[in-house]
């Protein structure tokens, strides 16, 4: 199972149960916060009406005829009233008055006139001058049949004397707030489900983007350890980019250990042919008997201690080139300018050589780049060129901008590229055999030319033409030019 799965399942599952857990302690507290609001507006009912039927005095009847009219009406008056898509038609309501002994002496359903309720709670409690609430389930099979009663006390008041002649209890079912506790409870339900639904977009989001974070990390690790080069992925979460930056770090560090071994071991093999040359017309100089074969012995040493000179001119030029991240000057560059210059520097050898140089310079775009470096690029491809190619040919010489930028072509009419030698063309030190002398060059060339290549941002590759000969193709890209103007 994939992380990013893993992640998410974890996450909507945490979530999942939280909310349930949530929205079941809310319904719990629905119903209670219900049935208090319910009481409380039992306990101002019972009260005022308490207040209504009071006697004036302790030997006189409570006034039930002043309730018991209005009581009736009020029952059998039909209500049109909705109150959170609960509609309500009739008064749910139960009053009755007992006196001071307990006695029912009024019930407005005639259900227990006489009754004794002095047990009941809330005329049991009120008569000791407590409060008296009660709740009870009248139907045994039926558990939705409880009705809560309130009591309130009855006073009579004479001479600033209160004294209690009785009770008035206030009874309302307590079925009659389950509407609105099912219509909270579905609310919380759908607002659950719809947080849930939102919750779960957010955290696939969430977790599709660190996975996808997490796969560029791993696709860079995987390029690292093939040798590709590479720029660590920029990443917005702080802590992946940390993790990026010390992958780039690491990669650094692994490549400039690995870059001073492999450096070492080919500068150290490559050194290895001119010096062997050197120790041995050394030796045969000192032997040598006619002048003629001293000359040639001091022009073997001479050619070798050239070979050398410049095998560490461009070794030394090269590794500062690689340790160069970035240009440090960047100017605008007029890249017609710089070829003509380069192939008017080249043009006593092309007559030597006897080749032609056909020119096709199109006006491009200036690049920003180091005009010395790109200089030398040039160079190094042009004589490239020059060393592969047969007298009498002609090489192409072709400036263009295209859609990605200015394009640089240079083509020649040689052998062309081995095949064997086609995955290696680009490794330090290795060259191919001049075909007029069967000489190699230091093999620093291509790999100076390809740096020089990524610090301006630019691609450069080689190919065998269909018709014979090699084409060199340095492509620029419309980041790193400028307009005209």
């Amino acid at each position: 199972m994939k992380f990013g799965l893993k992640l998410f399942l974890a996450y909507f599952a945490i979530l999942g149960l939280g909310v349930y857990f949530f929205l079941n302690s809310m319904l719990l507290e629905i119903k209670p916060v219900l049935r208090q609001s319910m009481e409380t507006a039992l306990i101002d009912s019972a009260n005022l009406l308490a207040e209504l039927v009071a006697p004036p005095s302790a030997d006189q009847p409570i006034r039930i005829e002043r309730l018991q009219p209005a009581v009736s009406n009020t029952l059998q008056r039909p209500i049109n009233a909705t109150i959170w898509s609960h509609k309500q038609q009739q008064t749910e309501l139960r009053i009755y008055i007992t006196n001071r002994l307990g006695r029912v002496i009024y019930d407005s359903e005639n259900r227990d006139p006489g009754a004794d309720y002095s047990q009941w709670n809330d005329v049991y409690l009120t008569l000791k001058g407590q409060y008296g609430a009660r709740s009870t389930q009248e139907d045994p099979n039926n558990k939705f049949s409880t009705v809560m009663y309130i009591g309130a006390p009855i006073y009579s008041q004479q001479d600033g004397q209160k004294t209690l002649v009785g009770v008035l209890s206030v009874g309302k079912p307590n079925v009659s707030v389950e509407p609105f506790w099912q219509l909270a409870r579905d609310n919380l339900r759908s607002k659950g489900l719809w947080l849930l639904l939102i919750a779960a977009i957010a955290g696939a989001l969430l977790a599709t983007w660190l996975s996808l974070n997490i796969h560029r990390l791993v696709e860079y690790a995987r390029k690292v350890s093939r040798g590709d080069p590479g720029k660590a992925p920029k990443l917005s979460d702080p802590d992946l980019a940390r993790l990026a930056s010390a992958m780039e770090e690491m990669r650094r560090a692994l490549d400039g250990k690995e870059y001073i071994e492999d450096y070492t071991l080919t500068l150290t093999h490559e050194l290895k042919s001119p010096l062997t040359a050197l120790q041995g017309a050394a030796e045969l100089i000192t032997l040598a008997t006619d002048e003629p074969m001293r000359q040639q012995l001091a022009s073997n040493i001479q050619q070798q201690t050239e070979r050398l000179r410049a095998l560490v001119d461009q070794v030394l030029a090269l590794a500062r080139l690689e340790n160069q991240h970035r240009l440090q000057q960047a100017v605008p560059i007029q890249l017609e300018t710089l070829v003509r210059q380069e192939s008017e520097q080249l043009s006593i050898r092309l007559q030597q050589q006897a080749i032609r140089l056909q020119q096709s310079l199109s006006p491009v775009r200036p690049v920003q780049g180091d005009p010395l470096l790109l200089a030398q690029a040039i160079r190094s491809l042009l004589e490239n060129a020059l060393d592969f190619s047969p007298r009498h040919s002609e090489i192409q010489l072709q400036l263009k901008q295209n859609d990605q930028g200015p394009q640089l072509i240079i083509s020649d009419q040689g052998s062309g590229i081995p095949d064997y030698a086609l995955p290696r063309i680009w490794q330090r030190f290795y060259s191919l055999p001049r075909p007029d002398s069967g000489q190699k060059s230091t093999g620093l060339g291509l790999s100076f030319v390809q740096q020089i290549a990524q610090l301006h941002s630019a691609d450069i590759s080689l190919r065998n033409q269909p018709g014979g000969g090699v084409q060199a193709c340095l492509q620029f890209h419309t980041e790193n030019t400028h307009s005209p103007h």
